[in-house]
């Protein structure tokens, strides 16, 4: 998330029908004539008082009267289904379940997951007399729930259920039973006590193709069959020190060897074969610390390091004048040696590496202080013979052709800064580098207000500082940048929270501002609508976000962890654009989904499909002309003007819901009557 902020000026504004409009600035348009109404697409009564509405990823409109939650198919206008079990829920006693198209109900005793689009429930609590669920994880490569719970007597339970039916294909009373024979005495009571404990421990679980399923436990390694769950083989981690069990456990897929799976415990990391779990290097690789990620880079894998906290047995901690140390390594695919013996002592904690072609991007966080260096991991060296300091903590970076460029993030104490460093000297190229400002006494900080939002286009980095309020451009290649235009500011004390670059200009956004700006920084169009003071009317525009949220975790989950994965270490152009074009033939098969249900999968993929292109508006919600009441207005983001209005009506809070990859607005026009907008 990119957001920056603007000094909280008022500007002197002109009424146009009620609505207010920046002065001009250079080259700035006349405000255009009032919007047309939105047309209404259909209207529909239910049965009880509509409390609330929520868009669901996958498109189905979920509504909760009194009586019942139903869903509503938002182009026809019909109910799909209801259950009357779910009516009169709270609005946070239904959400999004993670990386997934399905949502869950809860309310004291009771946890159903099911299909928003068919109303199959795939998972209810109650079947299984669960009293607490302790993990649950969508699969969808092999179209299944995996839920981990315990029952308030007996054994726990692992049990896995069909995504389009909700049947129970199976359940495992034995997953935690231990694999070495059992105990007496003393020895006895630390299985049991060990037993207990990993019961009560969410599982690690990967998806190892379509046929298996690996989990962690506090007892092991576990490779289920995703038809039977029948346990295909058990693999002892490598105990720590005095005979530990291993904590700090993380699954990973392998990218680009079909034959394994990697696990990091500790300090340790292991590659194990897939079909018997047997270790396929004949000692683990490892690291100074403990492993927190692993980067799997062409050349070798990359094991991220952090200290272990105080008491915590895993080789020591080394401190060096109050900060922690570390040792950075890289492991080779075949036999996991290191290419080098000795670990890279880093001077801290290793928080991110950004993939940079053959080399990685390193931050390293030392007590609360960022520093960067380049890793070339084909020889596991340092290209910077000393980390870089930098302001704020790292959140873009690349190793362009002038250098390391790099973009930060702000906190309570630094500001965020743009700059390049020299890679033959480690000396930053810019003096006075673009920085961001910050308030010097500010009790309660919000950072998400001071953001540098950036673009790019070309060899361009366009960037917004809030310092002066201005647009700079960054010469990727030359390693110089320039301020562009004068001061852009905007009205009611808001900062910018998005930025873009569009065909037609920059385009800055805040909630009831957006400026278009040409290229070199002389705004073309401001327009401001005052902001009705009422925090709920804004709650519903802000689930417009988590809606789009929920549809790309999906669409990365069906890809599998692999996917996953790769998608989060997309930090530089080359990656991005891979991740994109597997997200474009995602979109254009829609075979990925085929795990869920038939209609699901379809919404999905159109809607999906619809969510790649970038929308061409923003929706902003101000007073209505007359001052009574309020409207929600359609901005085009390239002209800066109202596309379509609905009028909310004159409730101080009225109730309403947006779909902007549908392009759709659900408004409650009396206490049963829902009306569904075309905009």
């Amino acid at each position: 998330m990119k957001r920056t902020t603007l000094a909280s000026v008022l500007l002197a504004s002109v009424s146009v029908s009620g609505i207010s409009s920046a002065p001009r600035q250079a080259n700035a348009q006349a405000v255009a004539p009032a919007p047309s109404g939105a047309t209404a697409a259909w209207t529909l009564k239910v049965k009880g008082d509509i409390r609330w509405q929520q868009v669901t990823p996958v498109g189905a409109l979920l509504v909760s009267t009194d009586t019942a939650l139903e869903a509503v198919d938002i182009e026809r206008g019909q109910v799909m289904w209801e259950k009357p079990e779910l009516g009169g829920l709270p609005v946070d006693g239904v959400h999004m379940v993670e990386g997934s198209l399905l949502m869950e109900a809860t309310r004291p005793g009771l946890l159903v997951i099911f299909d928003p689009v068919t109303g199959a429930v795939v998972f209810d609590s109650r079947r299984l007399n669960l009293s607490q669920i302790v993990t649950r994880r969508v699969l969808p490569q092999s179209g299944t729930l995996l839920v981990h719970g315990n029952r308030a007597a007996g054994p726990s339970v692992v049990a896995l259920y069909d995504l389009v039916t909700g049947e129970q294909r199976w359940t495992n009373e034995a997953l935690f039973e231990q694999a070495e024979p059992k105990k007496r005495g003393f020895g006895a009571l630390m299985q049991g006590l060990q037993r207990t404990a990993a019961e009560g421990s969410a599982l690690e679980v990967l998806q190892a193709g379509p046929d298996m399923i690996v989990v962690h436990t506090l007892m092991g390694l576990r490779a289920l069959d995703a038809r039977t769950g029948a346990v295909r083989w058990s693999a002892a981690l490598s105990a720590a020190r005095w005979a530990q069990t291993p904590r700090h456990v993380r699954l990973y897929p392998s990218l680009n060897k079909a034959d394994r799976i990697y696990v990091s415990f500790d300090d340790h990391l292991m590659a194990y074969g897939l079909a018997d779990g047997q270790a396929l290097w004949a000692k683990p690789a490892s690291v100074e610390g403990q492993i927190r990620d692993i980067v799997q880079h062409p050349a070798g894998i990359i094991m991220l390091p952090e200290a272990p906290a105080e008491g915590e047995p895993t080789r020591g901690r080394r401190v060096i004048n109050g900060v922690v140390q570390t040792g950075l390594n890289v492991a080779r695919y075949e036999d996991g040696t290191t290419i080098d013996a000795k670990p890279l002592r880093m001077h801290g904690n290793v928080t991110d590496a950004m993939v940079a072609g053959d080399a990685v991007v390193l931050a390293v966080d030392a007590e609360s202080r960022t520093f960067v260096n380049v890793l070339d991991v084909a020889t596991a060296t340092l290209r910077l013979k000393k980390d870089v300091k930098i302001k704020g903590q790292l959140a873009y970076a690349e190793l362009a052709p002038s250098g390391l460029l790099y973009l930060s993030r702000p906190d309570a104490t630094t500001n965020a800064e743009v700059n390049i460093i020299d890679l033959s000297t480690g000396e930053p190229k810019f003096k006075d580098a673009i920085e961001s400002g910050k308030p010097l006494s500010a009790g309660d900080y919000n950072a998400a207000r001071y953001y540098l939002h950036h673009a790019l286009e070309g060899r361009t980095l366009y960037v917004f500082a809030n310092r002066d309020h201005r647009l700079y451009a960054v010469d990727r290649e030359a390693g110089t940048f320039h301020a562009l235009g004068g001061e852009i500011k905007l009205q009611g004390g808001e900062d910018p929270t998005d930025m873009e670059v569009r065909p037609t200009g920059i385009v800055l956004i805040s909630p009831q501002n957006l400026v278009v700006a040409t290229r070199d920084g002389q705004v073309k169009q401001q327009v401001y609508y005052p902001a009705p003071q009422l925090p709920g009317l804004v709650r519903a525009l802000h689930a417009v976000n988590a809606v789009r949220a929920g549809l790309y975790g999906a669409a990365a989950s069906a890809y599998g962890d692999a996917f996953t994965q790769a998608s989060q270490k997309a930090t530089d152009p080359n990656a991005r654009y891979i991740t994109g074009q597997l997200a474009t033939a995602y979109s254009q098969s829609g075979a990925q989904l085929a795990g869920y249900s038939r209609q699901s999968a379809a919404l999905a993929t159109k809607r999906f499909k619809a969510s790649l292109t970038v929308p061409g508006s923003v929706f902003m919600l101000t007073r209505a002309p007359d001052g009574n009441g309020n409207v929600l207005l359609q901005i085009d983001k390239d002209s800066g003007q109202p596309r379509t209005r609905v009028d909310l009506g004159k409730e101080r809070e009225p109730l309403y819901a947006v779909d902007d990859v549908a392009g759709m607005l659900f408004l409650r026009t009396a206490p049963g009557t829902l009306v569904g907008y075309q905009l």
